[in-house]
């Protein structure tokens, strides 16, 4: 399910596509009379309960109210498929098996929709295996890590329908089982792979640990296989790196540190509340985009932006705060312990191996949540609730359960929020999708039609988060209307006060007005965000010149990177370089020499020696 008039084609779509789903299960289970009771368990309702609170309350005091809502609306979809997942499982109103059978289709479907592609771009002249070129792969999800995530959490359905066949299903089973995990690793997903070979490790040594000396025995022979296995891949890698680069790369590691110290410093600033439901991306900036320089400029200079942290528990933390965080982790932590507990009182060998991959795949699962972000997807929390409603089991102890009835009812209204919801934002997605399209090819009056159907109570910002009024801004600046530009940039820096864009075209419109404090003061908030934007650097060297203040307008100039190629930095050199070696008329050679050679010669020179400003030195004429 995907839709090509959106910019992200998966999110929105499936999130709309599940919510019916889980829309139409609910009212048949609702209307069935002959239904069996359900009672849910205390503490999976109030812990949900707890984090939806949490997300309700940020509500309340979110900077971007738009995409706190659909947050919202995300979370109520989560807790409500969660629920419905379980009446529905506990009630007999769909049996296991089935579900595990869709799982297993679902899972072949991805894995054949990979191997047409491999093959489709293989057939482009794509060496997939070289450098980061498997990163072309899209596959169904989007992007290769998300297929990785999904399979992964597939494979203890699969082995559970395998563990039950017959002859031909049992065999093909297999093979599905066997396609699915070298699947994971030719594509060389680490947050995957690792977690899958932390959960293996732990599941052996645990097993090993509460079992009789007898049975110990025989569990050391599949734990020194597998460590043996696991030296075994690790020598292959290391003989042939060229076929595992993103596997030994450290670029994406470095750049969740990056990211993960930024989460950190908003986290501690924002302790017990949190920023609101999806502000993560509007606050993010704030915390300095410098360092990013070490793995990509992109984002250092802020043309590439982040929506997650890459981490979903720094994620809710961020954003829900102290009790949206402890509820969060708690379920993830009353589900494994569920698990476990129901392989611990469970006498069927067969049953407790399933079982047992399921608890695996858990604990792998938690690890991609700490180093990914399975929470955003909902095709992901879709089989996610389920496996959980595995984990949990029914719970006959009257004490520690709640009559489910109402609770149903409750999952009804989240759901028909989530959907409605979905279904508005659909339409004001599409015009973003649209708007990004004018932007690009420069159809200025394209834009403010467009944008005039965009409702700002629903959608405010792109899923790059600019602000639409940014876009409205640059377009007026372009059909010569400069007062509507400032007005519509000055909505946007309301919007989103930590934009690159949004601080650089606010300050260059007070610029173009003549207020040259007014400009500084912007393009300095610029600066202490990205020190490196380009854009930002020229333009204050510009102002600063324009104030007659050479010296300090050459300082700044002298923070840009030497370009050849860039035009506009070429001039204000000529200029600003100009004035300055003028000043200095001791040691600058005669005016006459002064010209646009010799500039640049002087600020290359200088530069590629690592010359602090404060200690220039004027080199010869030649």
């Amino acid at each position: 399910m995907y839709s090509q008039n959106l910019a992200d084609p998966t999110l929105l779509s499936r999130q709309i596509y599940l919510g019916g789903v889980w829309l139409i299960l609910g009212l048949a289970i609702i209307f069935n009379k002959e239904k069996k009771p359900v009672n849910f368990p205390k503490a999976f309702i109030w812990l949900n309960l707890l984090w939806l609170a949490a997300t309700l309350n940020g509500l309340s005091y979110a900077l971007n109210q738009p995409e706190a809502w659909y947050t919202m609306s995300k979370v109520s979809l989560i807790i409500a498929g969660l629920w419905i997942g379980y009446y529905a499982l506990q009630s007999g109103s769909i049996q296991w098996q089935s579900i595990s059978w869709g799982i297993s289709l679902a899972s072949g479907i991805s894995l054949f929709l990979l191997v047409k592609e491999i093959i489709e771009l293989r057939a482009e002249g794509t060496a997939l295996w070289e450098q980061k070129n498997l990163y072309a792969l899209q596959t169904a999800f989007g992007h290769k890590n998300l297929y990785a995530s999904f399979q992964m959490l597939c494979l203890p359905f699969i082995f559970y329908l395998y563990l039950q066949a017959q002859k031909w299903s049992k065999a093909w089973l297999f093979i599905n089982l066997l396609l699915a995990i070298l699947s994971i690793g030719l594509i060389q997903t680490k947050s995957v792979i690792l977690g899958i070979l932390i959960a293996l490790f732990i599941g052996i040594s645990i097993t090993i640990l509460h079992k009789r000396k007898q049975a110990q025995q025989k569990l050391w022979i599949p734990l020194i296989i597998y460590l043996l296995g696991i030296a075994a891949l690790a020598i292959f890698i290391q003989q042939n790196p060229s076929k595992f680069t993103l596997l030994l790369n450290n670029d994406t590691i470095k750049e969740r540190m990056l990211l993960w110290s930024n989460t950190w410093q908003m986290i501690k600033e924002h302790f017990i509340l949190g920023v609101g439901p999806g502000n993560w991306q509007i606050y993010f900036p704030k915390y300095g985009l410098g360092n990013f320089m070490e793995t990509n400029y992109l984002v250092s200079d802020g043309y590439t932006t982040f929506q997650r942290p890459h981490n979903d528990f720094l994620w809710i933390l961020s954003e829900t705060g102290i009790v949206g965080f402890l509820a969060y982790t708690s379920l993830l932590l009353y589900y494994l312990y569920k698990g476990i507990k129901r392989i611990k009182e469970n006498t069927n060998k067969q049953e407790n191996i399933a079982l047992l991959g399921f608890v695996l795949v858990a604990v792998a699962y938690c690890f991609v949540a700490a180093v990914d972000f399975p929470l955003e997807r909902n095709e992901h929390q879709f089989i996610w609730a389920l496996l959980c409603c595995v984990l949990i089991g029914s719970d006959h102890n009257p004490q520690n359960t709640i009559n489910g009835k109402h609770w149903l009812k409750a999952a009804f209204i989240l759901l028909l929020f989530s959907f409605v919801f979905g279904l508005a934002r659909y339409k004001q997605e599409k015009y973003a999708k649209k708007i990004i399209e004018a932007h690009r090819t420069s159809q200025w009056n394209l834009i403010l039609k467009t944008s005039k159907q965009i409702q700002p109570k629903l959608l405010s910002i792109d899923n790059f988060s600019i602000p639409i009024k940014w876009y409205e801004g640059l377009a007026h600046y372009s059909l010569q209307n400069p007062a509507m530009a400032k007005t519509c940039f000055l909505q946007a820096y309301e919007i989103n006060p930590y934009q690159v864009h949004v601080l650089n075209n606010v300050a260059s419109t007070y610029e173009q007005e003549g207020d040259h404090e007014k400009a500084l003061q912007f393009y300095d908030k610029l600066l202490a965000i990205s020190p490196t934007q380009p854009d930002a650097i020229l333009n204050k060297s510009a102002v600063l010149f324009n104030m007659k203040n050479t010296e300090a307008a050459m300082a700044c100039l002298y923070q840009f990177k030497f370009d050849v190629k860039n035009e506009q930095f070429l001039i204000y050199l000529n200029a600003i370089g100009s004035a300055y070696l003028n000043n200095r008329t001791v040691q600058a050679p005669t005016k006459e020499a002064i010209n646009a050679a010799y500039i640049q010669k002087f600020f290359r020179y200088n530069q590629e020696n690592n010359i602090k400003f404060d200690q220039l030195i004027i080199p010869p004429y030649e």
